[in-house]
């Protein structure tokens, strides 16, 4: 790149260029550029000066572009073309309207409306490319700190105090069974569970639901069986293959509705299931707030969803 070459290209000149040799009429082209013809000449001679050849053979009765000038025009235009784009490219993103983001999502929210929350923002800002990466939310909070998501939608298990966290979905807990199972009912108590062979949560990859099922049945005076522990989404399948019975939010059993049946706790009336919205502090990519925006004014219907 000839930097002192280019330091000289003042952008007006290459419209101005274009025009004219759209037009091939100094008049026309001086009225599409709104300015009189003598500023318009003087700033063709001054492009040709620069350029060191003559891009018109103009007469008395027309303009034509020289071969050189025919050269020009081609590669001109393109030039134009991408400074328009350029800048309404840069302006779309700084408005948030344009640009891409990386969201994480646990797969223990993949059935619930987030996702379809997640459409909705796609269909409604098509300038935005959503990247969406199925991971724990353990290695969440780690990622956006080392800037590889910006957005993550994760159970609320952050301890950072460089990201923010917000509330975004919330759901019950229930007992999920197989449909065949004795368990039944419209509802089931804690020590109607715990007669039963239960799947748990393991704590090194599922510690929000670790804490929760402890939580469920401290006080109660009954303690789970619980015989094996995995995580979601694996834990349906295991008590679909009659390995137990498991304790998991509302949404996870809509996927297996044929095999699975979800029944609320009886007793269970303040454990809820809560997936957070989580950015960095520092972030700044302004599809960010476009994105936040968007879904806390829809949390209102996801919680009732």
């Amino acid at each position: 790149m000839i930097i002192s070459e280019i330091m000289k290209l003042d952008g007006r000149l290459l419209v101005s260029f274009c025009v004219l040799a759209e037009e091939l009429h100094f008049g026309k082209a001086a009225s599409r550029l709104s300015v009189s013809q003598p500023p318009l000449s003087r700033q063709i001679r001054q492009l040709e000066e620069w350029v060191g050849t003559p891009l018109f053979v103009r007469s008395t009765r027309s303009v034509s572009l020289t071969s050189a000038g025919a050269v020009m025009y081609e590669q001109a235009r393109r030039i134009c073309a991408d400074m328009e784009y350029m800048l309404q490219t840069s302006r779309q993103i700084a408005r948030g309207s344009s640009g891409s983001l990386s969201i994480g999502i646990t797969p223990s929210a993949a059935n619930s409306p987030l996702v379809e929350s997640l459409h909705a923002f796609r269909r409604d800002h098509p300038g935005i490319q959503l990247d969406l990466r199925e991971m724990d939310s353990i290695r969440m909070t780690d990622a956006l700190l080392l800037r590889q998501l910006d957005i993550a939608l994760m159970r609320p298990i952050v301890r950072s105090d460089k990201i923010q966290t917000t509330t975004v979905y919330e759901e019950p807990i229930g007992l999920v069974t197989r449909t065949d199972h004795v368990v039944g009912g419209k509802t089931v108590r804690l020590k109607d569970i715990v007669r039963h062979p239960l799947v748990g949560y393991d704590e090194s990859v599922s510690p929000y639901f670790a804490a929760m099922l402890t939580e469920v049945f401290a006080g109660t005076g009954v303690t789970p069986n619980v015989v094996q522990k995995s995580r979601l989404p694996s834990i349906l399948t295991l008590v679909e293959a009659g390995v137990g019975l498991a304790i998991v939010p509302q949404s996870m059993a809509r996927s297996r509705a044929d095999i699975l049946s979800w029944i609320p706790i009886e007793d269970n009336n303040v454990h809820i299931a809560k997936i957070v919205l989580a950015v960095e502090h520092a972030a700044s990519n302004p599809v960010i707030h476009q994105f936040v925006g968007s879904l806390l004014r829809k949390k209102a219907a996801l919680s009732g969803a």
